[in-house]
């Protein structure tokens, strides 16, 4: 009988030593797919570090992933301070991530904030981008040149 029990407890323990390595192994898997952009901040991908580094080297102020003032919770990925505007980076197309955005383009309609939504698309010309949407938010922003010792883009 008290073979049965220690028998029980071997398997018991190496399950917890299998469920505690794939617990570490998923967390170092999330940390690989961070990235350092210049201003500082940790950001989830490498669309995310191209935005992040071309808003950084034109001088435009921003937080990283910053609640928005609404009931719900919604995080954007980006806030420009200077003029109150989020941006969303929509870089997935699962039908979750797909259900999830249109509840955030609702929330921010609902609330009247205003909202730069981008993907892949976007990151061909940042500047001729972010030019036609600070033109049509009302943002005053004036695009600076890239500088030349800029690392990431």
């Amino acid at each position: 009988m008290s073979l049965d029990v220690s028998k029980i407890l071997i398997v018991l323990l190496l399950i917890a030593i299998i469920l505690l390595a794939l617990k570490l192994l998923k967390k170092q898997k999330i940390k690989q797919t961070r990235y350092k952009s210049d201003s500082g901040d940790t950001v989830k991908s490498r669309a995310e570090l191209i935005v992040a580094n071309w808003l950084f080297y034109r001088g435009i102020e921003f937080i990283y992933e910053k609640k928005t003032p609404t009931k719900e919770r919604v995080v954007s990925d980006f806030y420009l301070t200077q003029s109150e505007i989020y941006i969303e980076f929509w870089g997935l197309e699962t039908p979750q991530y797909l259900k999830r955005k249109s509840k955030k383009i609702k929330i921010y309609k609902k609330n009247r904030l205003k909202l730069i939504q981008m993907n892949d698309d976007s990151l061909r010309d940042l500047n001729a981008f972010f030019t036609k949407e600070f033109a049509r938010l009302g943002a005053k922003y004036q695009i600076k040149p890239r500088p030349h010792n800029s690392s990431n883009f």
